[in-house]
């Protein structure tokens, strides 16, 4: 070849994992995205067609379904897509899960070998596309055992850099933490909470009818009769989510972070946080209820609780508990 003649490139194809021949074979797809951004659906998109053609190329394989979630993958029972495809399974309709790899399939170690054996049980094999790995084969257990305690380290690792991050940003009074929007409020262009009038009348609402001696039950209902819809766009309002209007100090224009933190791996609930590590944005955004008011309401959700701490530090019932009839002496108000 003359010096002067440069070799012209060439293009070589990069074929996708070939896996043993098999007997023929139901086979479902599960996939899942971990938020709902654009770019994230845009990659469950081509997560599906991908492997779903890898599936469809199989000549002993039947595709049965495609299972996908969009969220976290630490709770197995967050995930509806996962559950469906956990149901089918003990119904007897799938007998290979075709999946990217063990970060899509669960981030949760224990709750991941739970899955596993659980499907060895069913007799219900499990391919990870990435690892190159199948359930069934010698030593797999080992092997995706290994690969799910990386993949969950490195979750928690991520996790506590973003949780550092952001309460690194709370020291600043303007920082975003302080800014997140709830039932009553939105945020302008410059991200600045700002109060949405007709949710905000409700919430006022809420909060009189409360003070009047309306229960949380009443109120409820008094929403759902004149089809109020709740924070979600639901008929229906959750008792929760009542508590926690009734409960938000932002309606006062302080904003707070860090009242819960979540609880050590592997328990999944929230935790009241050290007071010492809470941050505070004072007269951070316009109010909808005044200070005098929202503290008149937390008194009275004390003393109308129906359970108290006993000696121990232990929840206990208590022996009465508050009735609206007894303390509503109030003529009814309705939403206007």
């Amino acid at each position: 070849m003359p010096d002067d003649e440069k070799p012209k490139p060439a293009i070589r194809a990069i074929l996708r994992t070939k896996l043993p021949p098999c007997a023929f074979k139901r086979v479902a797809l599960y996939c899942r995205v971990s938020s709902k951004m654009e770019r994230q659906l845009n990659s469950l998109s081509v997560q599906m067609d991908f492997e779903m053609q890898d599936i469809l190329d199989h000549p002993n394989w039947k595709y049965v379904d495609t299972y996908a979630d969009i969220g976290s993958g630490r709770n197995i029972n967050s995930r509806p897509g996962f559950r469906r495809l956990m149901a089918d399974c003990e119904a007897g309709k799938i007998d290979l899960i075709y999946t990217k790899s063990i970060s899509r399939f669960g981030r949760n170690c224990i709750d991941f070998l739970v899955v596993l054996r659980r499907l060895k049980e069913l007799g219900v094999d499990v391919y990870f596309q990435n690892e190159d790995v199948l359930l069934s084969s010698e030593a797999g257990e080992l092997i995706l055992t290994l690969h799910a305690a990386l993949a969950q380290a490195e979750s928690e690792d991520k996790s506590t850099s973003i949780k550092w991050g952001i309460k690194r940003s709370t020291t600043h009074p303007d920082s975003p933490a302080f800014s997140r929007t709830c039932y009553g409020y939105d945020r302008d262009d410059n991200k600045n909470l700002i109060i949405k009038k007709q949710e905000a009348d409700i919430v006022k609402k809420i909060f009189r009818w409360y003070v009047q001696g309306w229960s949380v039950v009443r109120i409820k209902k008094e929403l759902e009769t004149v089809r109020i819809p709740s924070p979600k766009g639901k008929r229906r309002w959750p008792i929760s989510t009542m508590d926690g209007i009734l409960s938000n100090e932002k309606y006062t224009g302080d904003s707070v972070y860090g009242l819960t933190v979540g609880a050590e791996y592997p328990a999944m609930k929230r935790v009241s946080n050290n007071p010492d590590e809470v941050q505070r944005s004072d007269n951070h955004h316009p109010p909808i209820i005044d200070r005098e008011t929202f503290d008149l309401v937390q008194e009275m959700k004390k003393s109308r609780t129906n359970t108290e701490l006993d000696e121990y530090g232990n929840k206990a019932r208590k022996t009465t508990h508050y009735s609206m009839r007894r303390n509503d002496n109030t003529a009814e108000e309705s939403v206007e």
